[in-house]
């Protein structure tokens, strides 16, 4: 397995794997694996089956792939737990079998997830004042996402990327009592918005607080498209979002886990 050290040699073994037939997760971009590049914590490994990408998350191994043989096993020691996800659209067969691929080499499918789409359009006021936390929040927004969100399964952002993300206005809080009660964390790219994470204190949802950290969201991004990646059974969510304009545009993924770890919450 190797360290990989520039970007240009990861584009090198990418090229050499990326052709017709072949089935990724993943579009290599400087933007996408230039801190694990800095950080030396992106790995890759070749096998028969293909490439593999693994950046170390700490408590996780993050897998990416570029797969174009499924008839032969997948040929890595894998550090434990690894976690990838597989996206696709109803036509997308070769990835739906890869999901299958990836369960017969010891993967475990832990959830489902389906993405929602809301064209460009208008925005709201806010009904609630939010705030745009500065770096030195760092701590207490890190410390309340991981109260959410898996470890494992909830793409949280190592705290070098959340400075990064607080820096840019990447995060919106609701904050009652000098406690975080809500928060949306998203991204930009271009002329589309993604939200990476919303969530409301426990306590308090289904208070109405979610309306309105989406209404600063949109407005955040100028109202251009956006997209939402939500869990396949939390209709709550998909609710929430479909009140703000949001649709299923047909995309799902399913998340796995190698191995399963004991008492794992999606």
């Amino acid at each position: 397995m190797e360290t990989i050290t520039a970007y240009e040699d990861l584009a090198r073994l990418v090229t050499g794997h990326f052709h017709r037939g072949v089935r990724t997760n993943t579009m290599v971009s400087p933007e996408e694996y230039g801190p694990a590049i800095a950080a030396g914590t992106l790995r890759a490994q070749a096998t028969p089956a293909g490439l593999l990408l693994l950046r170390d998350r700490g408590d996780h191994t993050r897998l990416t792939f570029y797969l174009g043989d499924l008839t032969v096993p997948l040929g890595a020691e894998l550090p434990p737990p690894t976690v990838t996800e597989v996206a696709f659209r109803p036509r997308d067969t070769g990835l739906r079998e890869t999901v299958s691929y990836l369960t017969a080499q010891g993967f475990v499918p832990v959830l489902e997830r389906l993405r929602l789409s809301r064209p460009a359009g208008e925005t709201g006021e806010p009904a609630l004042p939010l705030s745009t936390p500065a770096p030195e929040a760092l701590s207490s927004v890190q410390a309340f996402l991981q109260s959410n969100f898996s470890p494992l399964t909830g793409c949280l952002p190592n705290r070098e990327e959340l400075d990064r993300d607080l820096r840019q206005g990447r995060v919106l809080t609701l904050e009652e009592g000098g406690a975080i009660t809500g928060l949306l964390h998203f991204s930009l790219v271009g002329n589309t918005g993604e939200i990476r994470h919303l969530a409301v204190r426990s306590d308090l949802r289904g208070t109405g607080r979610t309306r309105p950290l989406l209404d600063g969201y949109l407005r955040a991004i100028g109202g251009v498209k956006s997209v939402v990646w939500t869990r396949s059974d939390d209709l709550a969510a998909q609710t929430a979002y479909q009140r703000r304009g949001f649709v299923p545009d047909g995309r799902r993924s399913v998340v796995l886990c190698y191995p399963e770890k004991e008492g794992m919450k999606p």
